[in-house]
């Protein structure tokens, strides 16, 4: 199970944090039960999707108990799930003046802005976040914007801390992606760095499907076709198997179908990169049918 942590990466976090990331401590410390109850109701109907459901009970929570903190901040996950990221700002500031959950209700804001394309307010909310808790997944987020925002060597800075405090086969594989992209802006140096970063990444998860489709494209490249046609190779076929074996719910394999369709066509299949796409965009036209049908 652990290879198809790395492989499906994206969709594993989304569905992990979504929406039990915050310790109930409202519950135990003794809030109306009668509020309690709707927040037990709206968390439910969060992690299955019924957005819209889930915003009305957080908010008759807090109807009933204006100060109830863990209502407010898993309100603001649900407005964030609905694209409403001003919203969900609102309802993550009013969790920070309560003093409660004040490094989730950071990372999350941060979160926010980062979807508003203000990258300023993201890294000041993950800087706030850091102080409060460290976390490398958040130290990670600091860095992927700071790289958005134009800054690197910031963003390099961050993932080395984080190589320094937590090493992970995700953080070596960020780091490299940062190194690569600094050499195609013409840092000709940055991209043994690159590969190095990816054969760390590899060593410490050979499974790491979207890993080696990174070194391959770092050794096509460094003009080493024999060997980025065997890290794509492998890639697909690690994707491939992932495919086959998923027994979770099918649309969080999507992705796996548009990474499938770039190593295709890198390899030049055209049939199948044609194949991949029409069944990644079938996905997610059942994906939304489904949940438009939960509303």
């Amino acid at each position: 199970m652990r290879p198809l942590i790395y492989i499906m990466t994206p969709v594993l976090i989304l569905t992990i944090l979504l929406a039990s990331r915050f310790v109930t401590w409202d519950a135990i410390k003794g809030e109306n039960p009668q509020a309690q109850e709707y927040v037990q109701k709206g968390t439910l109907l969060l992690r299955t999707w019924k957005i819209p459901q889930a915003i009305v009970a957080f908010t008759q929570a807090v109807e009933i108990e204006p100060r109830y903190a863990e209502a407010y901040v898993k309100r603001g996950l649900a407005y964030h799930r609905a694209g409403n990221y001003k919203t969900a700002i609102a309802d993550y500031t009013r969790t920070l003046e309560l003093k409660r959950y004040q490094a989730d209700a950071y990372a999350s804001r941060g979160d926010a802005y980062r979807a508003l394309d203000d990258a300023q307010r993201a890294i000041a909310d993950y800087t706030a976040s850091l102080k409060k808790r460290w976390s490398p997944r958040v130290m990670r987020k600091r860095a992927q914007t700071y790289l958005e925002d134009g800054n690197a060597q910031n963003a390099l800075a961050d993932y080395d801390t984080v190589i320094k405090r937590q090493p992970s086969a995700v953080t070596y594989y960020s780091r490299g992606n940062t190194h690569f992209q600094l050499f195609t802006q013409g840092h000709k140096d940055r991209l043994k760095l690159a590969l190095a970063d990816m054969d760390r990444a590899i060593a410490l998860e050979p499974r790491f499907a979207r890993a080696y489709m990174s070194r391959g494209l770092i050794h096509e490249h460094a003009r080493a076709y024999t060997s980025a046609t065997a890290d794509y190779t492998h890639a697909l076929e690690l994707l491939t198997e992932t495919i086959q074996t998923w027994q979770g719910d099918p649309n969080a394999l999507i992705q796996a179908h548009y990474w499938r369709a770039l190593i295709y066509q890198k390899l030049g299949e055209v049939a199948k990169v044609e194949k991949e796409i029409h069944e990644a965009n079938r996905r997610i036209f059942s994906f939304f049918v489904e949940k438009l049908q939960k509303m």
